[in-house]
């Protein structure tokens, strides 16, 4: 079953700090170590707890030559740009 969409409203405090309701913080799992991305999207801000990368886990991830065709095809590039593409790929 779908989750119900959740609105608050908040007022911030003197030097701009807001709380986020707990609902909020339990449903995204946000806690006093968790750290905040914001972004100002227009005249919205939106915020995306961020979690950090346990010791020992690769931080980037490497793709198979299938996953980046894949990818190449999904982008619909003009022919040219895709040779170039492919050519640094390689």
């Amino acid at each position: 079953m779908a989750e119900r969409e959740l609105t608050g409203v908040v007022k911030p405090l003197a030097k701009g700090q807001i709380t986020i309701p707990v609902e909020f913080r339990r449903r995204l799992n946000i806690g006093t170590d968790t750290f905040l991305q914001l972004t100002l999207k227009g005249e919205k801000i939106e915020i995306v707890p961020l979690r950090l990368v346990p010791k020992g886990e690769p931080l980037l991830r490497e793709y198979t030559d299938e996953e980046i065709q894949l990818f190449l095809e999904e982008d619909k590039l003009d022919p040219e740009t895709l040779a170039k593409v492919r050519f640094l790929l390689e």
